[in-house]
């Protein structure tokens, strides 16, 4: 007798380090904060009050995941213009010489390389050498005015050593400022830890159960930083455009 074979498909989704699925209480805060604070959170009037409420509200808990003050947190579009922010930023504020690894996302070393900067090469295993990243910074020939080296690799899952990194940094390239792409850590490490010492750090929600289109950028009281983005006052001139209320209560949910 023959017996039926049951064919519907279950999908396994076996991408997380590209892009993570909705987590259901992220998805209500955004449902929540699209349906009740519509408002531009830059506006005087009742509900646009009610919008930065729940705009700082959710700076907050970022902050808080970061282990860093709410007024530190810039909200981006997400991690590629973190990245941006960070690195064109101080170098068009201070000049200089940006330096990153060979092995940093796209969104790190196109902006390194179209400033004409430095690399430092991987060892075998993947990793940054603290000493290779100083003899890069000896050899520079110019002040070194930022550091990249992300937190966690998004392709290998390679961990970098950054309070190492950033001890090279202080002591071989004195004024520069130490940035991470830690976009993909802060779903697997303690990342406030790893990442302490770090004067600006760059994360994004669609990592770890946010929306695609979240990010945020911490930067370190004294980084002198020129936005990217012209046109307006919001995230204390450092990225203009309306805030995206919903989009940053749901990243905050995540988180």
């Amino acid at each position: 007798m023959a017996t039926s074979v049951d064919t519907e498909e279950v999908e396994v989704y076996l991408d997380h380090a590209a892009s993570t699925p909705l987590r259901p209480e992220a998805q209500a805060a955004w449902l929540d904060a699209s349906a009740h604070h519509h408002a531009n959170p830059t506006g005087a009037h009742r509900a646009a009050r009610a919008a930065r409420r729940a705009l700082d509200d959710a700076r907050d808990e970022i902050a808080a995941a970061l282990d860093r003050p709410p007024a530190e947190i810039v909200f981006t579009s997400g991690g590629s213009e973190a990245d941006n922010l960070a690195i064109r930023g101080v170098l068009h504020a201070q000049g200089g010489v940006a330096v990153c690894s060979a092995g940093e996302h796209h969104a790190v070393l196109e902006p390194v390389e179209h400033a004409e900067g430095l690399t430092v090469e991987l060892e075998a295993d993947g990793t940054v050498s603290p000493d290779r990243l100083a003899a890069v910074l000896d050899a520079a020939g110019q002040p070194v005015s930022v550091v990249s080296i992300m937190a966690i690799n998004n392709e290998t899952g390679v961990v970098n050593d950054i309070p190492a990194l950033v001890e090279v940094t202080r002591r071989h390239a004195r004024g520069a400022w130490f940035h991470t792409d830690a976009v993909q850590a802060l779903a697997w490490i303690d990342l406030a830890a790893h990442v302490e010492e770090a004067d600006l750090i760059s994360i994004t929600g669609h990592k770890f159960g946010g929306p695609v289109g979240t990010g945020a950028l911490f930067v370190r009281h004294g980084v002198e930083l020129d936005p990217q983005i012209l046109g307006g006052g919001q995230e204390r001139g450092r990225r203009a455009g309306t805030p995206d209320v919903a989009g940053a209560a749901a990243f905050a949910a995540a988180a």
